[in-house]
């Protein structure tokens, strides 16, 4: 019997993305799986002292108390056993120096994944010569850094046939984004095309058009009301190229899609039945985009964006289902 492949993921939540690759890994023979949730990593002051102490070593740019806790976790978790034949990280600007050389030393081959511009978390750019490899779902990033490039993934693809209560849905942080959303709220309420918009944001406040939340919607919870909308609203970051979840979402769950990522017609799965393509400075949409049904993407280009593919790719090991 061949023995598993020893694979270890480091990386933040990232909104609950990430749980599907654990979990998928998880059940795979062929894999031996240790995943760290650097962002459930427990952590507390000892006392007063401690908490001063802290504060000074970030002011001088020292590794934090909180971060040389973090280290040690990813090392009481990782020193079990032979080296890992790969170790992923997601988000390395989260780790300390020290941390992403242990990691190194106890890898024979270690790789990074950015789902977001790099410019958007500068930081990773001091990181980059740990890895072998570095997987970026943005192309401009892949073609000035030579990464490697590799979009997002499927992550999942079954909802539940729910009726339509709104047309149109958008789940976002509070950003620069948030005033062409404004604009798209007062769009689509002058059309009177039913639509939610949910954004996080730590203080909340009213606004006409738009729920603001303090919190971050589950996965569970975002997928019912995808379950019951028509069309997914995708509004691209400033310093970012790639291709979002939400336009993943949008194709395992055969839901139409609005955005303003000018690349998308690039893409193999691009059709405009499914896609409008929308600008800050035209985002008026045809009726017609509403009222036609989704076109069903070919199964071929539909497996190549699914998580069982992404998987292939990142730790050459099979764990595909028949689709």
């Amino acid at each position: 019997m061949t023995k598993p492949k020893r694979i270890a993921i480091i990386g933040t939540h990232s909104f609950g993305y990430i749980d599907f690759l654990v979990s998928k890994l998880n059940a795979a023979q062929n894999v031996d799986l240790t995943y760290v949730n650097i962002d459930t990593i427990p952590f507390s002051y000892k006392n007063k002292i401690s908490r001063i102490t802290n504060s000074l070593l970030k002011l001088v740019r020292f590794p934090s108390l909180k971060e040389k806790n973090k280290t040690n976790y990813i090392k009481k978790a990782i020193q079990n056993g032979d080296l890992f034949d790969q170790v992923l990280i997601i988000r390395p600007d989260k780790l300390e120096r020290k941390a992403l050389l242990f990691l190194r030393e106890n890898a024979i081959q270690m790789s990074c994944f950015l789902f977001d511009g790099i410019e958007n978390f500068k930081n990773q750019k001091k990181t980059l010569s740990f890895f072998d490899t570095v997987y970026s779902y943005d192309k401009m990033d892949v073609r000035k850094y030579n990464f490697q490039f590799l979009t997002n993934y499927i992550y999942d693809d079954q909802i539940e046939t729910k009726k339509i209560s709104n047309l149109v849905f958008n789940i976002s942080s509070f950003d620069d984004r948030f005033p062409f959303l404004e604009k798209l709220a007062d769009y689509f309420s002058g059309e009177q095309i039913s639509f939610r918009f949910i954004v996080k944001k730590d203080r909340i406040f009213k606004h006409k058009n738009i729920e603001i939340s303090d919190r971050y919607l589950s996965i569970s919870e975002v997928k019912n009301i995808i379950a019951s909308s028509l069309v997914l609203v995708d509004i691209q970051q400033k310093n970012q190229d790639g291709l979002t979840f939400r336009i993943f979402e949008a194709l395992g769950y055969k839901k139409k899609l609005i955005t303003n990522n000018q690349d998308i017609v690039t893409y193999d799965f691009y059709n405009p039945n499914n896609i409008f393509v929308i600008s800050e400075s035209n985002y008026e949409i045809p009726a017609s985009f509403f009222e036609t049904d989704f076109v069903e993407i070919d199964n071929d280009i539909l497996n190549k964006y699914k998580l069982d593919n992404w998987i292939f790719e990142v730790f050459k090991v099979d764990v595909m289902e028949k689709y």
